[in-house]
């Protein structure tokens, strides 16, 4: 018999032990409802509740979620004193003695009952990265085609801030359709897929007719005009026309044209191939669409040369570009420098993972290059094209007034105008005598960049076949067909989707339902294996992690206590931290021995794992969450019309920053202080520029010397984060303070009353943030949070809504000038602490440094078990933090006293 206090629960042969119901509260002690209902429930009930904080729903139940956590908060602030509040009556010794013992005892108990009880971590299903990874490296998929599989499961639940909490786990009808969705996918096209049809093509850019065109005509021998976009056939044009539309400025709506000399062009036909001066103008989108006929890898060879140009004209280096689908969900980009000579090329290659997408979805490719500052070489004659473009914007005004509510006479002069100017536009038009096209005045031509292009090949999609995963479930060929082979097959397979060793049972029963699916659909052998395959990959077995204990006896006695994982499970929980994946051979292997759970070889095995590859999934899945960078897609980008210097290529290594710098402290075993204030930093080009670095070149990631303001260093002024905490045009300090709470001290703020929200941009006189921020103090019930909460993010407010420093308010139409409110940082931490500058508040944190190792332990903990840490856990996460403290508190240490724990290596 199971204890009566205890549900049993079987699944895939473990046995899982939940508490059962309690049913109703146990009633608080009179002595403690008394001092409740003096001094406390006027602040802390449903009406007010002060700073959050309701005192009404507390009950004598510690073990409730986190009942045992609000009763801790309500003892300290008894002893220290600090509530009731002053200027409320103090309560009695006596009051004060008979309740502060009974919650400690309280406190006690659930602590010594949840060490008892070890870690409690209930058997969940994958979620959908470690879906992804699990069937990566079970059948050698490709990393590109393993995140599409992330993508197409659905978003999962959280809990505690993770996606590895059972709670957000669930599993339903609809969700195993997903899966059994996504197994037909992995199968289907990366492991019993046809072999794929190669293409090559090649394009000739002097002969081949250019997509936008290239506005160029000529007169035949009859007279006639015949316009053209073939490099060839303009290039070996006497006298080639550009045209001007007759009798609208649109040549779209125009009906006729005029033709005048086209004037110069920024290319050049040389050597067999193309020489510009300035934007590529051809992309060939039929590559795109016809090229790509599946997910994989392509070729791409371009012959190129360059020449960077001389002084002020120079560039530091000449880079190519191919894009692929810009802009969509499937976008892949790729650059390479062009060092050959430009009358020297050679062949460039692009290798490049290309998907399909869905229909519809865009697929164009196309090449490009900086050319410098994006100055065209060539521009339209000014005595043309101001003339035309004059009534443009002479439109745009009177669409302006209009909007503005200008006075009717104010309107009317600005009509008059209009028509003026497109009387003047349109005799300019019939009377214009070209070229249409000059060179740019304001450009040094002869020493301008130039790049030359010959011929392209493209080829894909580039695949071995049959696939490894393939190769590895038919180990001896496909030519046998013999029913002992389906056995040896899965004999093989079994053992590594379920990541544990298989009875004969359990080999017995998916044999036979394999060769019975294969009579009864008449199935060839090849997709009779297959739809066995499937079978394994919709298992509970395969999808639930904590199910990989072998199987227990039907009879067998188990325990609410701490029960110890088997060696098969550990090596599992292990390997899904660090690599969110299924282990390895050498963890299998020591597994089978017995000897993972050994101090030493855990250690050893710990430290291997760090320094794997593998190890990434870690610091992508771990630390994306923590330090929210999944979420960045989902906040408020920065309008561009305002913060014209913010471009993609800020926006993606913003945020691939915080996973470097995760990796950087991972990786060199750094102390867990560098979160909060580093000597270092770890940036690409793009960055460097951003934080003013010097010295600084590539797309790649590196570590370089922080610069010595301290503006940078640790996370607090990575520009990702600051901009996500941002709604794209001005700060939102509360929103910065509340995550540098939740992030770094694990202190969550408490949600606002009802109907409040960010404070609203403002309209009239610009005002200072600290002086909007005021409005949160004038009511009790929002000031009791602000005062401690608003300095957290007031420190950050020299980083504008993209990261960049400012010592004057910007965005909201502010300009960051003399005549913008200066910015006061100043504040006080809620141990008393003050700052006046974001340096100052770095350094007060490093003096909260305890708060900060305790907070991202928690944090840790809860991923490591896939549930939520609360006070009866603090003895679990005092004795990690007593292990690593020797040691500084570095990360690697941290993650060892981790998995050394009891609650890590116990059920």
């Amino acid at each position: 018999m199971f204890p009566t206090k205890y549900a049993c629960l079987v699944i895939a042969g473990a046995v899982l032990f939940c508490p059962r119901p309690r049913g109703h509260a146990a009633e608080l002690p009179k002595s403690t409802s008394a001092f409740i209902e003096s001094h406390c429930i006027d602040c802390h009930d449903v009406d007010s509740a002060r700073a959050g904080f309701r005192l009404d729903l507390l009950t004598a139940d510690f073990a409730a979620g986190n009942s045992a956590g609000q009763w801790k908060e309500v003892l300290d602030k008894i002893n220290a004193g600090a509530m009731p509040p002053k200027k409320k009556p103090r309560p009695e010794a006596g009051e004060t003695s008979a309740m502060t013992p009974w919650i400690a005892q309280q406190l006690e108990e659930v602590s010594k009952a949840a060490a008892a009880a070890g870690g409690r971590v209930p058997m969940r299903r994958m979620n959908r990265v470690e879906y992804a990874n699990t069937v990566r490296d079970l059948f050698s998929l490709d990393e590109n085609f393993a995140r599409r599989v992330e993508r197409e499961l659905p978003a999962d639940g959280k809990v505690g801030g993770f996606d590895r909490g059972s709670a957000g786990l669930f599993m339903d009808e609809g969700q195993l359709a997903q899966y059994m969705a996504v197994a037909d996918l992995v199968l289907d096209e990366a492991v019993f897929n046809e072999p794929p049809k190669v293409q090559k093509l090649t394009y000739d850019g002097t002969a081949e007719r250019y997509v936008h065109g290239l506005q160029t005509a000529y007169q035949d021998e009859s007279g006639a005009y015949v316009e053209t976009s073939v490099p060839k056939v303009i290039a070996g044009l006497k006298e080639p026309l550009g045209w001007i539309p007759q009798p609208n400025f649109d040549q779209y709506s125009s009906k006729d044209r005029r033709y005048v000399p086209h004037g110069p062009y920024d290319w050049a036909l040389k050597n067999g191939g193309t020489e510009y001066l300035g934007p590529l103008r051809f992309y060939n989108v039929d590559w795109g669409k016809k090229g790509v006929t599946r997910d994989g890898w392509y070729r791409i060879r371009v012959q190129a040369g360059a020449f960077k140009g001389e002084d002020e004209e120079a560039l530091k280096e000449v880079r190519l570009v191919s894009q692929f689908a810009l802009g969509s969900p499937i976008e892949t980009v790729r650059s390479v420098v062009v060092d050959a000579p430009i009358d020297q090329p050679k062949v460039y290659e692009f290798l490049m993972y290309l998907q399909m997408g869905p229909p519809g979805m865009n697929r164009e490719w196309r090449l490009r290059w900086d050319f410098g500052e994006r100055k065209e070489p060539c521009v339209a004659d000014p005595a043309y094209w101001d003339m035309q473009w004059k009534q443009v914007t002479v439109g745009g005004d009177i669409a302006r007034a209009k909007a503005e509510k200008k006075s009717p006479e104010e309107i009317e002069v600005k009509k008059k105008l209009l028509e003026e100017t497109i009387a003047k536009a349109t005799e300019n038009r019939k009377t214009f005598e070209g070229p249409y096209w000059i060179w740019n005045p304001k450009l040094n031509i002869a020493k301008r960049p130039r790049l030359w292009i010959g011929q392209m090949e493209w080829e894909g999609p580039i695949v071995e076949w049959p696939p490894q995963g393939r190769k590895a479930l038919f180990f001896a060929g496909e030519q046998r067909e013999d029913e002992a082979y389906v056995r040896e097959i899965f004999a093989r397979f079994l053992p590594l989707a379920y990541r544990r060793p298989v009875t004969n049972d359990e080999l017995d029963r998916i044999v036979t339902w394999t060769l019975k699916n294969k009579a009864d659909a008449q199935l060839s052998f090849i997709k009779a294996v297959r739809e066995g395959v499937k079978n394994v990959l919709c298992s509970p077995k395969f999808l639930y992690l904590g199910s990989e204990a072998m199987p227990l006896p039907i009879t067998a006695k188990a325990s609410p206590a701490a029960q110890s994982l088997d060696a098969w499970q550990f090596a599992s929980r292990l390997s899904y931290l660090l690599w969110c994946s299924a282990p390895d051979t050498e963890l299998y292997r020591l597994a089978a021995q017995n000897t993972l759970c050994n101090p030493a070889v855990l250690q050893a095995q710990v430290k291997r794992m760090l320094a794997d590859p593998k190890a990434w999934e870690f610091v992508r899945n771990f630390a994306g969450q923590w330090l929210s960078v999944r979420n960045f897609d989902n906040g408020t980008p920065p309008n561009r019309d305002f913060y014209r210097f913010y471009d993609d290529a800020l926006r993606d290594s913003s945020k691939r920053e915080p996973l470097e710098f995760f990796h950087e402290v991972l990786k060199q075993d750094l102390p867990l202080a560098n979160f909060l204030e580093s000597d270092f930093v770890v940036v690409n080009e793009r960055l460097a520029k951003h934080y003013g670095i010097d010295g600084v070149e590539g797309e790649d990631f590196r570590r370089v010397l922080a610069p010595a303001d301290g503006r940078r260093g640790g996370i607090l002024g990575m520009a990702g984060i600051l901009t996500y905490l941002a709604d794209g045009q001005r700060t939102l300090p509360v929103r910065r303070a509340a995550w540098v709470l939740d992030t770094l001290w694990n202190q969550p703020v408490p949600p606002p009353p009802p109907n409040v929200g960010d404070l609203p941009a403002s309209k009239e006189k610009p005002r200072s943030v600290r002086a909007r921020l005021d409005q949160h103090h004038t009511t009790e019930s929002c000031g009791s949070c602000h005062v401690r909460v608003d300095p957290f993010g007031m420190a950050l407010e020299n980083y504008d809504a993209t990261g960049m420093w400012r010592d004057r308010q910007n965005g909201e139409g502010l300009r960051g000038d003399k005549g913008s409110p200066a910015l006061d940082v100043s504040g006080q931490l809620p141990d008393g602490r003050e700052f006046k500058s974001v340096q100052e508040f770095k350094a007060a944190l490093l003096g909260e440094q305890q708060t900060f190792i305790k907070g991202f332990t928690e944090k840790l903990l809860c991923y490591a078990l896939g549930r939520p840490i609360g006070y009866a856990d603090h003895l679990a996460v005092e004795q990690i933090m007593a292990r690593a403290a020797p040691r500084e508190y570095r990360l690697q240490e941290i993650i060892q006293a981790t998995v050394a724990s009891n609650y890590f290596q116990t059920q």
